[in-house]
């Protein structure tokens, strides 16, 4: 069934058919939430609130295929919501399924290793860095939001939207450097 579909069924009173739609994107969201707010429990109410308040709202959503950007949204203002009262600490041993687990697709066993071993190290600098540029990087890299969004978001204009990920990204190609986890190549193009 697709969103729109499951939209209207829930609609028309068969409101079960809403756990369908939590189904469906409750990791997904889970992830958003986690790689903002850095504590995986806040995550996890943030996505159950998000979906009860996407449930009391769903009869005014415009698009009903748009649920889930709706919901994303609605995921994403929280959770900035909830890291800015509470500054939580970093949690770089989620473990879980997340944006880094999209890097590459490794077929031997020592690749797998060294993807994982990066994967770790870019946690680690992402989570090293100052707030309003892991802010950023992770809502342009990870949500794939786009500037104005951000900005919107954050309530900052574009152009310091832009600066901010330019730093980011600055500084975590500068400690992929020096911990040697790139290759010559690449340092001739990006230095």
């Amino acid at each position: 069934m697709q969103d729109d579909q499951i939209i209207n069924s829930v609609l028309n009173g068969n409101l079960k058919d809403f756990e369908l739609l939590v189904l469906k994107y409750q990791k997904q969201l889970h992830c958003t939430a986690n790689a903002i707010t850095k504590n995986r429990t806040a995550a996890e109410d943030i996505v159950q609130d998000a979906f009860v308040k996407a449930y009391e709202k769903l009869d005014t959503l415009n698009n009903p295929a748009g649920f889930y950007p709706w919901i994303k949204k609605i995921v994403l203002n929280m959770s900035l919501n909830q890291y800015d009262r509470n500054k939580w600490n970093v949690d770089v041993s989620d473990g879980e399924t997340d944006f880094f687990d999209s890097i590459a697709v490794y077929d031997t066993p020592e690749e797998k290793t060294l993807k994982n071993e990066l994967i770790q190290y870019i946690k680690m600098f992402v989570d090293a860095l100052p707030e309003k540029l892991r802010l950023v990087l992770v809502m342009r890299e990870a949500e794939d939001l786009s500037y104005e969004e951000i900005s919107e978001m954050l309530k900052v204009p574009v152009g310091t939207v832009r600066s901010r990920l330019f730093n980011a990204r600055q500084l975590m190609r500068d400690q992929l450097i020096k911990q040697g986890l790139v290759d010559d190549i690449y340092k001739e193009h990006v230095t």
